[in-house]
Protein backbone atom coordinates (compact mmCIF):
# COMPACT_ATOMS: atom_id res chain seq x y z
CA UNK A 1 0.00 0.00 0.00
CA UNK A 2 1.23 3.49 -0.88
CA UNK A 3 1.67 5.97 1.95
CA UNK A 4 0.63 9.29 0.41
CA UNK A 5 2.21 11.42 3.12
CA UNK A 6 5.56 9.70 2.62
CA UNK A 7 5.24 9.97 -1.15
CA UNK A 8 4.66 13.74 -0.92
CA UNK A 9 7.63 14.33 1.39
CA UNK A 10 9.90 12.07 -0.64
CA UNK A 11 9.04 13.82 -3.93
CA UNK A 12 9.86 17.24 -2.50
CA UNK A 13 13.26 16.00 -1.33
CA UNK A 14 14.08 13.83 -4.35
CA UNK A 15 13.26 16.50 -6.92
CA UNK A 16 14.67 19.36 -4.85
CA UNK A 17 11.56 21.55 -5.02
CA UNK A 18 12.17 24.98 -3.57
CA UNK A 19 9.61 26.59 -1.30
CA UNK A 20 9.60 29.72 -3.47
CA UNK A 21 8.69 27.95 -6.71
CA UNK A 22 6.03 25.83 -5.01
CA UNK A 23 4.40 28.99 -3.66
CA UNK A 24 4.21 30.29 -7.24
CA UNK A 25 2.50 27.03 -8.24
CA UNK A 26 -0.04 27.37 -5.40
CA UNK A 27 -0.92 30.92 -6.44
CA UNK A 28 -1.23 29.94 -10.10
CA UNK A 29 -3.08 26.66 -9.67
CA UNK A 30 -5.16 27.43 -6.58
CA UNK A 31 -5.38 31.02 -5.37
CA UNK A 32 -5.94 32.46 -8.86
CA UNK A 33 -9.15 30.40 -9.08
CA UNK A 34 -10.43 31.09 -5.56
CA UNK A 35 -10.75 34.83 -5.07
CA UNK A 36 -7.08 35.70 -5.80
CA UNK A 37 -6.12 36.58 -2.18
CA UNK A 38 -4.88 34.30 0.61
CA UNK A 39 -3.88 34.88 4.23
CA UNK A 40 -0.22 34.26 4.97
CA UNK A 41 -1.15 31.97 7.87
CA UNK A 42 -3.08 29.69 5.51
CA UNK A 43 -0.16 29.64 3.11
CA UNK A 44 2.16 28.61 5.96
CA UNK A 45 -0.23 25.85 7.07
CA UNK A 46 -0.73 24.49 3.55
CA UNK A 47 3.03 24.28 2.94
CA UNK A 48 3.93 22.67 6.27
CA UNK A 49 3.12 19.09 5.08
CA UNK A 50 5.67 19.58 2.28
CA UNK A 51 8.33 20.03 4.97
CA UNK A 52 8.72 23.82 4.76
CA UNK A 53 9.07 25.76 7.99
CA UNK A 54 7.17 28.94 8.80
CA UNK A 55 10.37 30.94 8.62
CA UNK A 56 11.18 29.59 5.14
CA UNK A 57 7.68 30.38 3.87
CA UNK A 58 7.86 33.93 5.21
CA UNK A 59 11.30 34.44 3.63
CA UNK A 60 10.12 33.02 0.29
CA UNK A 61 7.02 35.23 0.25
CA UNK A 62 9.13 38.29 1.10
CA UNK A 63 11.42 37.57 -1.86
CA UNK A 64 8.49 37.05 -4.20
CA UNK A 65 7.17 40.48 -3.20
CA UNK A 66 10.60 41.99 -3.87
CA UNK A 67 10.69 40.28 -7.28
CA UNK A 68 7.24 41.66 -8.21
CA UNK A 69 5.51 38.28 -8.15
CA UNK A 70 3.29 38.98 -5.14
CA UNK A 71 1.63 42.04 -3.67
CA UNK A 72 0.60 42.38 -0.04
CA UNK A 73 -2.40 43.86 1.74
CA UNK A 74 -2.33 44.28 5.53
CA UNK A 75 -5.51 44.30 7.58
CA UNK A 76 -4.87 44.63 11.27
CA UNK A 77 -2.10 42.21 12.21
CA UNK A 78 -2.75 39.89 9.26
CA UNK A 79 -1.11 39.94 5.83
CA UNK A 80 -2.84 38.81 2.64
CA UNK A 81 -1.18 38.17 -0.72
CA UNK A 82 -2.10 37.90 -4.37
CA UNK A 83 -0.25 37.79 -7.70
CA UNK A 84 0.89 41.11 -9.18
CA UNK A 85 -0.34 42.27 -12.57
CA UNK A 86 2.84 41.11 -14.31
CA UNK A 87 2.67 37.74 -12.53
CA UNK A 88 -0.96 37.31 -13.60
CA UNK A 89 0.05 37.96 -17.21
CA UNK A 90 2.75 35.32 -16.92
CA UNK A 91 0.31 32.89 -15.31
CA UNK A 92 -2.23 33.29 -18.11
CA UNK A 93 0.35 32.39 -20.73
CA UNK A 94 1.56 29.46 -18.65
CA UNK A 95 -2.00 28.23 -18.06
CA UNK A 96 -2.63 27.93 -21.79
CA UNK A 97 0.07 25.28 -21.90
CA UNK A 98 -0.33 23.58 -18.52
CA UNK A 99 -4.09 23.04 -18.70
CA UNK A 100 -4.37 22.31 -22.40
CA UNK A 101 -6.52 19.30 -23.28
CA UNK A 102 -3.68 18.05 -25.49
CA UNK A 103 -0.07 18.99 -26.23
CA UNK A 104 -0.36 17.62 -29.77
CA UNK A 105 0.34 20.18 -32.48
CA UNK A 106 -1.26 19.23 -35.77
CA UNK A 107 -0.07 22.32 -37.62
CA UNK A 108 3.19 22.19 -39.60
CA UNK A 109 3.47 25.97 -39.67
CA UNK A 110 6.19 27.65 -37.60
CA UNK A 111 6.75 31.02 -35.99
CA UNK A 112 10.26 32.39 -36.52
CA UNK A 113 11.28 35.35 -34.37
CA UNK A 114 14.26 37.63 -35.02
CA UNK A 115 15.09 40.02 -32.13
CA UNK A 116 16.75 42.40 -34.59
CA UNK A 117 16.70 45.61 -32.55
CA UNK A 118 16.08 44.40 -29.01
CA UNK A 119 18.24 46.23 -26.49
CA UNK A 120 20.75 44.18 -24.54
CA UNK A 121 19.04 45.08 -21.27
CA UNK A 122 15.83 43.36 -22.46
CA UNK A 123 17.38 40.45 -24.33
CA UNK A 124 17.87 38.16 -21.31
CA UNK A 125 14.23 38.58 -20.22
CA UNK A 126 13.04 37.99 -23.79
CA UNK A 127 15.06 34.76 -24.01
CA UNK A 128 13.65 33.62 -20.66
CA UNK A 129 10.09 34.30 -21.80
CA UNK A 130 10.69 32.61 -25.16
CA UNK A 131 12.04 29.52 -23.42
CA UNK A 132 8.92 29.22 -21.30
CA UNK A 133 6.70 29.64 -24.37
CA UNK A 134 8.51 26.74 -26.02
CA UNK A 135 10.73 28.70 -28.42
CA UNK A 136 14.29 27.55 -29.00
CA UNK A 137 17.25 28.92 -30.90
CA UNK A 138 17.06 27.47 -34.40
CA UNK A 139 20.25 29.30 -35.40
CA UNK A 140 22.17 32.31 -34.20
CA UNK A 141 19.70 35.14 -33.69
CA UNK A 142 16.59 33.17 -34.69
CA UNK A 143 14.03 31.56 -32.38
CA UNK A 144 11.44 29.08 -33.63
CA UNK A 145 8.24 27.49 -32.41
CA UNK A 146 5.42 25.50 -34.05
CA UNK A 147 2.66 28.01 -34.78
CA UNK A 148 0.03 27.10 -32.19
CA UNK A 149 -0.29 30.04 -29.80
CA UNK A 150 0.42 33.35 -31.46
CA UNK A 151 -1.49 35.20 -28.73
CA UNK A 152 1.11 34.45 -26.05
CA UNK A 153 4.09 35.70 -28.05
CA UNK A 154 2.21 38.88 -29.00
CA UNK A 155 1.43 39.52 -25.32
CA UNK A 156 5.08 38.96 -24.38
CA UNK A 157 6.34 41.41 -26.99
CA UNK A 158 3.89 44.06 -25.80
CA UNK A 159 4.75 43.54 -22.13
CA UNK A 160 8.47 43.95 -22.86
CA UNK A 161 7.73 47.01 -25.05
CA UNK A 162 9.68 45.64 -28.01
CA UNK A 163 6.92 45.68 -30.62
CA UNK A 164 9.10 47.77 -32.93
CA UNK A 165 12.25 45.70 -32.26
CA UNK A 166 11.41 42.16 -33.41
CA UNK A 167 10.47 40.49 -36.70
CA UNK A 168 8.12 37.51 -36.70
CA UNK A 169 7.51 35.25 -39.68
CA UNK A 170 4.94 32.51 -40.03
CA UNK A 171 5.61 29.77 -42.58
CA UNK A 172 6.30 26.14 -43.41
CA UNK A 173 8.86 24.13 -45.35
CA UNK A 174 8.18 23.97 -49.08
CA UNK A 175 9.10 20.34 -49.75
CA UNK A 176 9.87 17.00 -48.12
CA UNK A 177 13.64 17.48 -48.31
CA UNK A 178 13.47 20.75 -46.39
CA UNK A 179 11.17 19.13 -43.81
CA UNK A 180 13.69 16.34 -43.28
CA UNK A 181 16.56 18.82 -42.87
CA UNK A 182 14.49 20.80 -40.36
CA UNK A 183 13.73 17.61 -38.45
CA UNK A 184 17.44 16.77 -38.38
CA UNK A 185 18.23 20.28 -37.14
CA UNK A 186 15.60 19.98 -34.41
CA UNK A 187 17.07 16.69 -33.21
CA UNK A 188 20.52 18.28 -33.03
CA UNK A 189 19.43 21.50 -31.32
CA UNK A 190 16.75 20.17 -28.96
CA UNK A 191 17.41 17.26 -26.63
CA UNK A 192 14.30 15.19 -27.27
CA UNK A 193 15.78 12.04 -25.72
CA UNK A 194 16.20 13.79 -22.38
CA UNK A 195 12.65 15.16 -22.58
CA UNK A 196 11.29 11.69 -23.39
CA UNK A 197 13.06 10.31 -20.31
CA UNK A 198 11.58 13.07 -18.14
CA UNK A 199 8.07 12.24 -19.34
CA UNK A 200 8.65 8.52 -18.77
CA UNK A 201 9.87 9.17 -15.23
CA UNK A 202 6.82 11.35 -14.56
CA UNK A 203 4.49 8.62 -15.85
CA UNK A 204 6.24 5.94 -13.77
CA UNK A 205 5.90 8.13 -10.68
CA UNK A 206 2.26 9.18 -10.91
CA UNK A 207 0.56 6.21 -12.58
CA UNK A 208 0.80 4.10 -9.37
CA UNK A 209 -0.62 7.06 -7.42
CA UNK A 210 -3.59 7.30 -9.79
CA UNK A 211 -4.18 3.54 -9.58
CA UNK A 212 -3.94 3.60 -5.77
CA UNK A 213 -6.40 6.47 -5.46
CA UNK A 214 -8.89 4.74 -7.75
CA UNK A 215 -8.60 1.60 -5.65
CA UNK A 216 -9.02 3.59 -2.45
CA UNK A 217 -12.30 5.07 -3.61
CA UNK A 218 -13.51 1.75 -5.04
CA UNK A 219 -12.97 0.06 -1.68
CA UNK A 220 -14.46 3.01 0.20
CA UNK A 221 -11.32 3.41 2.33
CA UNK A 222 -11.89 7.07 3.21
CA UNK A 223 -9.60 8.83 5.64
CA UNK A 224 -10.08 12.07 7.52
CA UNK A 225 -7.04 13.68 5.90
CA UNK A 226 -7.95 12.70 2.32
CA UNK A 227 -9.04 16.22 1.34
CA UNK A 228 -5.69 17.67 2.37
CA UNK A 229 -3.78 14.87 0.64
CA UNK A 230 -5.68 15.48 -2.59
CA UNK A 231 -4.80 19.16 -2.35
CA UNK A 232 -1.11 18.42 -1.76
CA UNK A 233 -1.00 15.87 -4.59
CA UNK A 234 -2.70 18.28 -6.98
CA UNK A 235 -0.16 21.03 -6.26
CA UNK A 236 2.74 18.58 -6.57
CA UNK A 237 1.37 17.10 -9.80
CA UNK A 238 1.02 20.45 -11.55
CA UNK A 239 4.37 21.67 -10.23
CA UNK A 240 6.26 18.67 -11.63
CA UNK A 241 4.34 18.71 -14.90
CA UNK A 242 5.08 22.43 -15.35
CA UNK A 243 8.78 21.74 -14.86
CA UNK A 244 8.79 19.31 -17.78
CA UNK A 245 6.68 21.57 -20.01
CA UNK A 246 9.34 24.24 -19.61
CA UNK A 247 11.62 21.98 -21.67
CA UNK A 248 8.96 20.87 -24.18
CA UNK A 249 8.79 22.54 -27.60
CA UNK A 250 5.44 20.94 -28.45
CA UNK A 251 6.53 19.90 -31.92
CA UNK A 252 4.21 18.63 -34.67
CA UNK A 253 3.62 14.88 -34.42
CA UNK A 254 5.62 14.10 -37.57
CA UNK A 255 8.75 15.60 -36.01
CA UNK A 256 8.57 13.59 -32.79
CA UNK A 257 9.97 10.12 -32.06
CA UNK A 258 7.55 7.22 -32.30
CA UNK A 259 5.61 6.44 -29.10
CA UNK A 260 6.17 9.97 -27.78
CA UNK A 261 5.55 9.90 -24.02
CA UNK A 262 4.34 13.48 -23.86
CA UNK A 263 0.88 12.42 -25.04
CA UNK A 264 0.54 9.79 -22.31
CA UNK A 265 1.81 12.23 -19.66
CA UNK A 266 -0.75 14.81 -20.73
CA UNK A 267 -3.60 12.27 -20.47
CA UNK A 268 -2.37 11.14 -17.05
CA UNK A 269 -2.26 14.71 -15.73
CA UNK A 270 -5.72 15.42 -17.13
CA UNK A 271 -7.23 12.29 -15.55
CA UNK A 272 -5.47 12.58 -12.20
CA UNK A 273 -6.17 16.30 -11.90
CA UNK A 274 -9.85 15.66 -12.55
CA UNK A 275 -9.82 12.93 -9.90
CA UNK A 276 -8.23 15.23 -7.31
CA UNK A 277 -10.37 18.28 -8.09
CA UNK A 278 -13.39 17.78 -5.82
CA UNK A 279 -11.63 16.89 -2.57
CA UNK A 280 -8.84 19.41 -3.12
CA UNK A 281 -11.41 22.16 -3.71
CA UNK A 282 -13.24 21.13 -0.52
CA UNK A 283 -9.97 21.53 1.40
CA UNK A 284 -9.33 24.92 -0.24
CA UNK A 285 -12.77 26.32 0.60
CA UNK A 286 -12.86 24.91 4.15
CA UNK A 287 -9.27 25.34 5.36
CA UNK A 288 -7.63 28.25 3.51
CA UNK A 289 -8.59 31.78 4.50
CA UNK A 290 -8.76 35.14 2.77
CA UNK A 291 -9.97 38.55 3.94
CA UNK A 292 -13.65 37.62 4.35
CA UNK A 293 -13.29 34.08 5.65
CA UNK A 294 -12.48 30.89 3.77
CA UNK A 295 -11.51 31.04 0.11
CA UNK A 296 -14.58 31.14 -2.17
CA UNK A 297 -15.65 28.45 -4.61
CA UNK A 298 -13.58 28.10 -7.78
CA UNK A 299 -14.23 30.45 -10.68
CA UNK A 300 -15.84 29.29 -13.92
CA UNK A 301 -12.39 29.14 -15.52
CA UNK A 302 -11.47 26.24 -13.28
CA UNK A 303 -14.02 23.97 -14.95
CA UNK A 304 -12.45 24.70 -18.34
CA UNK A 305 -9.06 23.25 -17.42
CA UNK A 306 -8.05 20.31 -19.65
CA UNK A 307 -11.35 20.64 -21.57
Amino acid sequence: MINLDSFINDRVEETNISCRTLIVTIFGDVVSQHGKWIWLGSLINSLRPFGYSERLVRTSVYRLVKDDWLQVKKIGRKSYYQLTTSAINHYKKAARRIYSKSILSSDNRWLILFPSFVEETKMSELKRQLKWLGFSALSSGAFAHPCFDQESIEETIQELDIVDSVIIFSGKTIDGNSANVLKKLVYQKWNLDSLQQAYNSFIDTYTPIFDFLNETVANNRHRSNLNEQHFLLRVLLIHEYRRILLQDHELPSDMLPKNWSGYQANRLVKDLYSFLADKSCYYITHKLEAVNGFLPEASSDFDKRFK
